[in-house]
C-alpha cells in the first residue's frame, strides 16, 4: 500500500512540473503574441493617419517652357492632408503610368519658410524635361505620386495620389 501512494504523488509532482513548464511557455507565448497585435494595430492606425492629395485645379496644371533649356516645364502641388510629417525626398512620381527617370528640378514647400511636409503644407513639384515638348496646352495627362512618411513610433508608411488632369500652357 506504501508503494501506491508513493507513486502516485510522484506522478502527481511530476504532472504539476508540466503543467507548470506548459503553463509558462503559454504564457510567453501569449505576451509574444499581444506585442504582435499590439504593433499591427499601431501600424493601422498610422496608414489612417498618412495621407497626400493633389492640390489645386486639376484642369489647370501648369506647362510653361523654361527660358534656360527651352524645354516644357511641368508644375504641380501635392499637399500631405496627414497628421504626420512626409519625407519629400522620397517622392516618385508617374505620368500617363511611366516612371519618369530623371528628378524634379524643384521641390519647394509652401509656405516657404517651411522646412519639412508638415501636415497641410502644400509642396510644389516641377519637372522638365524634353519629353514633355510633346504636351501641348489642353492635353490630359495621368499623374501618380506616392511618398513615405517619416518614422513615427519606429514605423513608416507610404501614401499615394492618382489624378487625371488637364495641362494649361502659359
Amino acid at each position: 500500500m506504501a508503494d501506491g501512494g508513493t507513486s502516485t504523488i510522484i506522478m502527481l509532482v511530476t504532472a504539476l512540473l508540466i503543467s507548470t513548464a506548459a503553463s509558462a511557455v503559454l504564457v510567453q507565448e501569449w505576451s509574444s503574441t499581444t506585442r504582435i497585435i499590439q504593433k499591427q494595430q499601431k501600424g493601422l492606425q498610422l496608414s489612417e493617419e498618412i495621407a497626400i492629395d493633389f492640390a489645386g485645379d486639376p484642369m489647370m496644371v501648369s506647362l510653361t517652357t523654361s527660358g534656360v533649356s527651352g524645354d516644357k516645364q511641368l508644375t504641380f502641388y501635392i499637399q500631405n492632408t496627414g497628421s504626420h510629417v512626409m519625407d519629400h525626398l522620397s517622392l516618385a512620381v508617374l505620368i500617363n503610368g511611366e516612371s519618369l527617370d530623371f528628378l524634379p528640378i524643384s521641390l519647394d514647400f509652401v509656405p516657404l519658410t517651411s522646412t519639412t511636409w508638415a501636415p497641410n503644407t502644400l509642396l510644389r513639384v516641377m519637372f522638365e524635361n524634353p519629353s514633355f515638348n510633346a504636351l501641348n496646352d489642353n492635353n490630359e495627362i495621368s499623374l501618380f505620386a506616392t511618398a513615405r512618411s517619416v518614422e513615427v513610433s519606429g514605423m513608416s508608411m507610404s501614401a499615394n495620389l492618382n489624378e487625371e488632369v488637364r495641362l494649361h500652357e502659359s
